[in-house]
């Protein structure tokens, strides 16, 4: 969290939303402070996920527009954290701006690392296919009130605010002709719509057999494919990310091909489309590379994510990609199954 906002943030807002909420004396826990304050908490015999977000994130519109389509998904079958319906979104004042409150379910299964056994084709299959429902409804989806913003509106695109770095000029260049690229791509409703935008294996849960999916703050319009190419993204730098580039690629060459068998079942993707993947795995590390110098002082991290920076500023240097994907060989393998 940027020290500003830390600086506003105190237990009593915590205590205010939960009392708002009808949450009495009930002991919390802080899950993260990444960009939004979020907390496990306990009302009667159920426990539920409370959010606290500064108004200089999002909106209160884009919030509740947020809602709307959680619990839409909710309505139409998706395994989604959704809302309290009570409540919807609170709102506490603060000297700059104000925190918008928030309550979730807490929803089934448990978290999966990839280093567990369970970290395998059956889960990528459930994986693809929860994501698959969710573009199925998208394409049909008219909010009520309100939208999301567009992909291409931002904040981690603004290349040139954040990296300051003399070294980073070729960076930011090349991270605005990217932006550009995808912006001429074709928006129609079988390719661009509503996502969740983040569907990364920290955000969902595993009952052994379906995944329940979390954390729609980053929810936009974009394309579809965008969609696709994150769970690669993040599943391949979880467990390969120091490794080569030939053993990141083999990885997610399998890992995309089970992950499309179950996408498949829900929705239907085109292979123009799937080779679009490798652009949406560059622009994530842009993206990455943007958060790490907005959110960090860069000289004084971990060494964790000092790593993590370093790989990533390598990969853009160099224009490696964190995988390069055999598309030919998964569509063969999907025509067989």
């Amino acid at each position: 969290m940027e020290a500003w906002i830390e600086a506003l943030f105190s237990n009593a807002i915590v205590e205010e939303a939960m009392t708002l909420f009808g949450i009495h004396g009930e002991e919390k826990k802080k899950l993260g402070d990444f960009e939004n304050y979020v907390y496990e908490v306990k009302r009667g015999e159920q426990l539920w996920i409370l959010r606290l977000t500064h108004s200089s994130h999002r909106s209160f519109d884009e919030i509740q527009a947020e809602l709307d389509w959680i619990n839409e998904l909710h309505r139409q079958g998706v395994n989604v954290s959704r809302t309290d319906s009570g409540h919807r979104v609170e709102m506490i004042p603060v000297e700059k701006g104000c925190f918008y409150a928030c309550l979730f379910d807490k929803v089934p299964g448990y978290a999966v690392k990839t280093d567990d056994s369970a970290f395998r084709s059956e889960l990528f299959e459930a994986w693809g296919r929860e994501i698959g429902k969710m573009h199925r409804i998208s394409m049909n989806y008219q909010p009520a009130n309100g939208k999301r913003e567009r992909w291409d509106q931002g904040d981690l695109l603004r290349f040139d605010h954040y990296l300051t770095r003399s070294d980073d000029a070729n960076i930011i260049t090349e991270g605005e002709r990217l932006v550009d690229e995808i912006k001429s791509f074709h928006e129609t409703g079988k390719t661009f719509g509503l996502i969740h935008s983040d569907v990364h294996h920290g955000n969902f849960f595993y009952d052994g057999n379906e995944i329940h999916i979390f954390d729609f703050d980053d929810s936009m319009y974009h394309y579809y494919s965008s969609d696709l190419a994150i769970p690669v993204y993040y599943a391949v730098w979880d467990k390969y990310g120091d490794e080569s580039l030939q053993v990141r690629s083999a990885f997610a060459t399998e890992f995309l091909y089970s992950f499309l068998k179950g996408y498949r079942m829900e929705a239907t993707i085109s292979n123009e489309w799937l080779k679009t993947i490798p652009c949406f795995l560059k622009l994530r590390d842009f993206e990455l590379y943007t958060v790490f110098n907005k959110k960090f002082n860069v000289d004084r991290m971990q060494e964790k994510e000092k790593k993590a920076l370093e790989n990533i500023r390598h990969r853009l240097v160099n224009k490696e990609l964190i995988a390069d994907i055999s598309f030919d060989s998964v569509m063969k393998k999907l025509e067989k199954a």
